[in-house]
Order: C-alpha cells, then sequence, then structure tokens
C-alpha cells in the first residue's frame, strides 16, 4: 500500500511539471505498478546509454565501424590508383633503334658506358669530329631511342660534326639498345647523363668543352645536370618544360572523366619513390635554373601542342642570366624546330656552342 501511494505520489509530481505526460499508465493493482516501474525502469537505462541524438551504443559502434572501413578504402582506392598512374608514367614501350651513321658517310663507333648512379648499361654512338677536341652530347624524349625519328637526331649530329664538334647519341636507360627496365622520367635519367659525360671524359676531353643539347624529357635532363656540375659550358634546351610535378597535377589527375584535387598527386609521387624507384620530384627545372651559371639555349616551337611556348618562356624569366638566348619559332611544334629550319638552326645552335666551347689552341 505504501508503494503504490509513493508510485501515485510521484506520478503526480511527474504531471505537474509536465513529464512523460503521455507515457505513464495509471496501476490498477500493485503488481501492476510493480510492472510499469519495471517498465521505466528500462526506459531509464536504455537513455542512460544513447549518444548524441538519442543514438543507442549499440548501434553507434557499428556505424563507427563501417565509416572507418569506407575510409580506408578511400585510401586503399587513392594509392591503388596512384600505383596506376606512376605505373604507366615509367612502363616504356622499348622502340628499336633506326638508322645508322653508316646511311650518312659519318665515321662512328658502337659505344657501352655504365650509368653514373647504377651502373645500367647505356649503348650509343660517338661521332668523333677532326682532332676531336669537344663534345656535344644530345639527350633524346621521354618516348624515343637516340635517333629519334622526330628530331633527326642523326642528321642534327652529323651537322654538328660538320661545325667541329664530336657527338655523342645515346639511349637513356630502358630504351633502345641501353639496359633497365623502366624509365623514371627525368630523375636516374640524369644519372645516364653524367654516365655519358664520364664517357666523354675518359676519351681525354674535359668537362669544360662538353656541351649538352636536350629535347623534352632530355631538355629538362641537361638542365637538372647543370646545376649539379657547373664545369659544363652551354646547354640547349629545346621544347623543354618547368616542373614534372606541376605537369602531373594538370594531367594525371583526373579518374573516370572527374578532375581530382591537386593534393591527390601525392600518391602518385609516393607511388612512384616507393614501387618503381622514381622519384618525380627531383624533375622540376624551375626549381634550379636560377642556380645556374652557365649559359642556355633555349628553343621552342609556337605551336607546340605537348608542352606549352610558355613553359620555355617562364624558364628564360626564371634564369635571369644576360648571357642566355631564347628563340621561339613559328610555324614549329614539338621538337621539330630543326626540322623546319635547319639551315637557322644549325647557325644559331654551332654558333651558341662555338661562342661557349671555343676550340681549345693547337
Amino acid at each position: 500500500m505504501l508503494g503504490l501511494l509513493f508510485y501515485e505520489g510521484m506520478h503526480l509530481v511527474k504531471r505537474g511539471l509536465g513529464f512523460f505526460d503521455d507515457e505513464l499508465i495509471e496501476p490498477e493493482s500493485g503488481l501492476d505498478w510493480l510492472e510499469q516501474r519495471q517498465r521505466d525502469q528500462g526506459n531509464v537505462n536504455r537513455l542512460d546509454t544513447a549518444g548524441p541524438g538519442g543514438l543507442h551504443q549499440d548501434m553507434l559502434i557499428p556505424l563507427l565501424l563501417a565509416v572507418a572501413g569506407l575510409a580506408v578504402l578511400a585510401l586503399l582506392t587513392m594509392f591503388a590508383y596512384g600505383a596506376w598512374v606512376a605505373h604507366r608514367l615509367t612502363l616504356q614501350e622499348r622502340m628499336p633503334v633506326s638508322g645508322h651513321p653508316m646511311q650518312l658517310g659519318l665515321h662512328w663507333e658502337d659505344i657501352a658506358f655504365p650509368s653514373r648512379g647504377d651502373s645500367v648499361r647505356l649503348a650509343g654512338w660517338y661521332l668523333p669530329a677532326p682532332g676531336d677536341r669537344r663534345c656535344v652530347i644530345l639527350i633524346q624524349g621521354t618516348d624515343q631511342h637516340r635517333n629519334d625519328p622526330a628530331i633527326r637526331a642523326l642528321e642534327l649530329g652529323r651537322d654538328l660534326v660538320d661545325q667541329g664538334f664530336s657527338v655523342l647519341l645515346f639511349d637513356l636507360r630502358a630504351r633502345g639498345e641501353s639496359g633497365g627496365v623502366r624509365s623514371s622520367e627525368g630523375d636516374r635519367e640524369q644519372w645516364d647523363l653524367l654516365g655519358a659525360i664520364d664517357y666523354v671524359e675518359s676519351r681525354g676531353i674535359p668537362v669544360e668543352r662538353i656541351g649538352l643539347l636536350g629535347f623534352s624529357l632530355g631538355a629538362g635532363v641537361a638542365i637538372m645536370v647543370a646545376a649539379q656540375d657547373p664545369r659544363i659550358p652551354a646547354i640547349v634546351s629545346d621544347s623543354g618544360f618547368m616542373d614534372y610535378v606541376s605537369d602531373i597535377r594538370l594531367i594525371h589527375t583526373t579518374a573516370w572523366g572527374f578532375y581530382l584535387p591537386a593534393w591527390f598527386s601525392f600518391f602518385i609521387l609516393w607511388a612512384g619513390r616507393a614501387v618503381f624507384r622514381a622519384d618525380f620530384r627531383r624533375v622540376r627545372p624551375v626549381e634550379v635554373i636560377d642556380q645556374i651559371s652557365q649559359p642556355i639555349y633555349f628553343i621552342h616551337g609556337r605551336e607546340d601542342p605537348v608542352i606549352s611556348v610558355d613553359e620555355t618562356v617562364a624558364l628564360h624569366l626564371a634564369s635571369n642570366n644576360p648571357e642566355d638566348r631564347i628563340w621561339l619559332v613559328d610555324g614549329a611544334e614539338h621538337i621539330n624546330v630543326y626540322r623546319k629550319n635547319r639551315a637557322a638552326y644549325i647557325r644559331r645552335v654551332a654558333l651558341f656552342f662555338e661562342e661557349h666551347i671555343p676550340k681549345p689552341l693547337p
């Protein structure tokens, strides 16, 4: 009886305060009161274990696990896509070397030498000029061998020999007849160019009489190497680019027709370095161009659909070297200025090298 009176009293108080107006049912007996009390206590316990907004813990934990699982899945998807892009960037279709110096009536030597950093075997041709006292090394673009037909590299080599410069044409790693399985898009190719310089130096020609002439990716490699060795006297950059990392952000941060944020390039850069041993962050000519004291001759076709002529203009401005030169050619496209303007190209380039790599005294 006392329990019933207590319950009725509390019920009246709750009604007066506005609690549970529609939830509590009048008990009909002491037993009904006890059952009602147990039901109320169960409701209170469930309310005590609820999370924000009344969400119960037994529902919150699975929800959090589901969210965490989706986050992990999204992260793995980003890493997988980054690895796929890095795989595509470093996968190199090996083009067989076409043409031969014999077809142009040139003296030549089949040569091989190790890359400086990891001793990958590199193959090439050496075209000696009379006296063999100074040399120009040609560095090709990303997809081609030593005699890139888009450039007509062997014909260019012949013309430079006629101007008194020995010429070295060689295959970068994973291209032509050189060793290696994958490209590193300008990273380890710097080692390849340094190996080529070592080879020319071993022939008795000092670094101070070795010029560099690079095309596209090769132009970027030439600039990066020139920043490492101030003894290199002169560089020609034909159809060069500013920053490989920026190119990745602009070109490769799309998936299934959707543009991805620039920070997504982190996954591509990570995969390149960790999985394929290609550190694309080391291929940023614009970051080192102002550290190069040697003169650079910038050449670019105004109609280039692959690398905008604006990139060469920006490199020239960033270099800010009064000895630099720039030649922007109307009607020319990617790496074909020599093909379209052979006489003017040889005249300008040979004069530039002659000025900065004079013939040694007898």
